[in-house]
């Protein structure tokens, strides 16, 4: 079911489900974890995202979006959930935001969610200069608080 590919980098491994229907990526200290699931139409990116090298980290991510962009779900989810992410790793979000421009200029039911911490103003700032230069429906708001005794997810999913 699943195949592991080599290691982009020292930061993360990648497990690539063998009909892409899904492919999921577990956080590194420097990448977010990523689910992108075809049959529920999400994206999901949390975390970190400060990789010297993002174009590696990305390059399956964007490919599998292209992928899916090709014959997407009626509706598609995208949810960003950053912790930290640096000017380079933008431009591949900015990049996904693109494609999803043109889903709803083709007419899918498409929205992001921008997920914030309450004290995280630069997170908040970058969503709102990002969904100002983007036709896709865009809405930011605060991350639910995780509780204390309730352990940390690696995965949205």
């Amino acid at each position: 079911m699943y195949k592991k590919a080599e290691s982009l980098s020292t930061f993360v491994k990648i497990y690539f489900v063998a009909d892409l229907e899904r492919l999921e990526i577990a956080a590194g200290e420097q990448t977010p974890s990523v689910i992108l699931d075809k049959e529920k139409g999400i994206l999901k990116i949390e975390g970190f995202s400060f990789s010297d090298s993002p174009h590696i980290f990305y390059a399956p991510v964007v490919e599998w979006f292209w992928d899916y962009c090709s014959s997407p779900n009626e509706e598609t989810l995208v949810v960003f959930s950053f912790t930290y992410v640096n000017s380079t790793s933008v431009r591949f979000i900015n990049d996904i935001l693109k494609k999803l421009d043109e889903l709803v200029l083709a007419g899918k039911k498409t929205s992001v969610s921008w997920l914030i911490s309450p004290e995280d103003e630069d997170i908040e700032q970058l969503g709102q200069e990002l969904k100002a230069l983007h036709k896709v429906p865009f809405t930011i708001s605060q991350k639910e608080e995780e509780k204390p005794d309730e352990p940390k997810k690696k995965f949205l999913g």
